[in-house]
């Protein structure tokens, strides 16, 4: 095949510019043009390592992804980093707080956590529903707590599900008790050992959340409830939670 020349050679706008081509009039034909960015680019801070590769678990392409960062293994402090994508793709960090998580730190990968383990699962882990006594305004799919929530950690048909009716056993949570003593005032699902990520494994971890009262842990992740309401103002089906401890999370 022999190669012809360009016909026509544009010499237009500045070195950073991306050049497009494309039916801009709606007239059939085919014109060049640029884009020259967007709004100025924010420091990516404690999300660099998102936009550089080095991070072992994925982000699913989310539009925020919220990093749990543990220095080590075996503490319940931790630091909790929302990470919003910006119009190149690249994320940066929105607010930083820290937080508590398990009583006994992070687990290992393949590690059982949360409630009889007092560990927070390692990983990444996708989030798509939320609850509490009031919704603060929220785009997730949110359940209003009621006398009868229950999360089952009994083992069977109800096991790290939400349900109605009485406890199954002392390893079902009651939802409106802990959310009348503050911690589940409002939560967020993060969805370890659970659909969408994964089919259900009994014994390998429940009712691991996002919520209020920030102190350490069975498991869960724990803000002020202030913190959660902004979090869940701003959040979107799909969006992500990677936790562990930072050594093992980033390359």
């Amino acid at each position: 095949m022999t190669l012809k020349p360009a016909m026509l050679t544009i010499m237009y706008g500045r070195e950073t510019d991306h050049s497009l081509v494309g039916d801009w009039d709606g007239d059939g034909v085919d014109t060049p043009g640029v884009f020259r960015g967007g709004p100025r680019l924010k420091a990516a801070g404690e999300c660099a390592p998102l936009n550089e590769g080095r991070s072992r678990y994925t982000t699913d392409n989310a539009n925020r992804v919220s990093l749990v960062i543990a220095e080590r293994y075996g503490t319940s402090y931790a630091k909790f980093v929302n990470c919003h994508k910006q119009w190149d793709g690249s994320y940066y960090e929105e607010w930083q707080t820290p937080t508590r998580i398990g009583a006994n730190g992070m687990a290992t990968v393949g590690e059982p956590a949360a409630w009889h383990t007092y560990k927070t699962p390692t990983g990444s882990y996708a989030v798509t529903e939320s609850f509490g006594v009031y919704n603060p305004g929220t785009d997730l799919d949110y359940r209003q707590l009621n006398s009868q929530s229950k999360w089952g950690g009994t083992r069977g048909v109800n096991y790290n599900q939400y349900f109605e009716g009485p406890k199954a056993s002392a390893a079902d949570e009651d939802m409106w008790a802990i959310a009348r003593a503050g911690d589940y005032r409002l939560g967020v699902v993060i969805n370890h050992n659970r659909p969408p990520d994964s089919e259900i494994v009994e014994g390998m971890g429940y009712a691991v959340f996002f919520h209020a009262n920030k102190v350490a842990t069975a498991g869960c992740v724990a803000l002020t409830e202030d913190e959660v309401a902004m979090y869940m103002r701003t959040a979107q089906k799909g969006d992500r939670i990677i936790m562990g401890v930072r050594s093992h999370i980033f390359y």
